[in-house]
């Protein structure tokens, strides 16, 4: 009997890194006349012995940015967790995600605690509330940038209109809508190529670059399909017959039925749709025909 008792360790969990048995059970062995008497009795001491006993643990930690969230019982396991929830989240907030070999309590760590799948759960919680909590500042930065720009044009629209009393400015096309993205290049001009009509102009620029509204009005429609056609694209009414059309956005910042000023950031350069890369196709229509954006800009 004494002899299973010191082998207790091995009959155990190899994540066993240390047993200390408090209390040892008192125990007399008798002569008994069964055997099957004699092994339920060796059962319950050991069982005693377990329950008396200080297990330490080996387990791998996952935290997320420092903070423990979860435990597995061996380090293919929790990095296996940390590769799928890494390619699963899509951010560009940066969450650090790392494993630490501890040493716990059994007490503390339960099966349910070390089961693989409830520790994705939980680490995987833990990360998208974080890139929740991140998109949303974003949003607010953009929209106080909005903000900024549309005083900074309303200051220099105020600023431009002030002049000898009486005096009335004078409106020609030209001028009339802004360029809708800040520098970039023109690859493709308004009208006949080898393809066809090309109804609009096309401006290359990196990925992300903001495309902003030409002019000011009420969003048509946000939409489109990432794969055909202009993909996702952006239609603005300005009224008096006009309006603009900005197609193969990356990400699209504003919805059907919202107004838009002059200038504010609508959406961000993409190549979704028919799209040999990165740029932002530009039309501009008055009274449903399209019009050269050239002469406008």
């Amino acid at each position: 009997m004494q002899e299973k008792i010191q082998n207790l360790k091995s009959n155990l969990d190899e994540n066993i890194t240390d047993i200390k048995i408090k209390d040892m059970p008192e125990y007399n062995l008798e002569l008994v006349s069964g055997v099957e008497n004699t092994s339920a009795t060796e059962e319950k001491i050991l069982s005693e012995v377990t329950e008396n006993a200080e297990i330490t643990c080996k387990v791998f930690t996952i935290k997320v940015d420092g903070k423990e969230k979860a435990y597995v019982k061996n380090k293919s396991e929790a990095e296996k967790i940390i590769k799928e929830i890494k390619e699963n989240t899509k951010s560009d907030l940066k969450i650090k995600l790392e494993i630490e070999e501890q040493e716990k309590n059994n007490k503390e760590i339960n099966e349910e605690k070390t089961d693989s799948q409830i520790a994705k759960l939980d680490v995987n919680a833990e990360v998208q509330e974080k890139v929740k909590k991140y998109e949303k500042k974003q949003i607010a930065a953009r929209a106080a940038e909005n903000r900024r720009k549309k005083a900074e044009q309303e200051k220099k629209t105020q600023s431009s209109s002030t002049g000898q009393k009486g005096a009335s400015a004078k409106v020609t096309s030209k001028g009339m809508f802004m360029r809708p993205i800040s520098g970039g290049t023109l690859t493709s001009p308004y009208g006949k190529r080898k393809s066809g009509f090309h109804t609009g102009i096309d401006l290359s620029s990196k990925i992300g670059t903001p495309i902003y509204a030409a002019a000011s009005g009420t969003v048509i429609f946000a939409g489109g399909n990432p794969r055909k056609s202009y993909g996702l694209y952006i239609k603005i009414d300005h009224g008096n017959g006009y309006q603009t059309l900005y197609a193969h956005c990356s990400k699209l910042y504003v919805s059907e039925g919202q107004k838009v000023s002059k200038g504010e950031n609508i959406g961000a350069v993409g190549s979704t749709g028919n799209s040999t890369g990165p740029h932002v196709h530009f039309e501009i229509k008055y009274k449903g025909n399209r019009q050269n954006p050239q002469n406008y800009i």
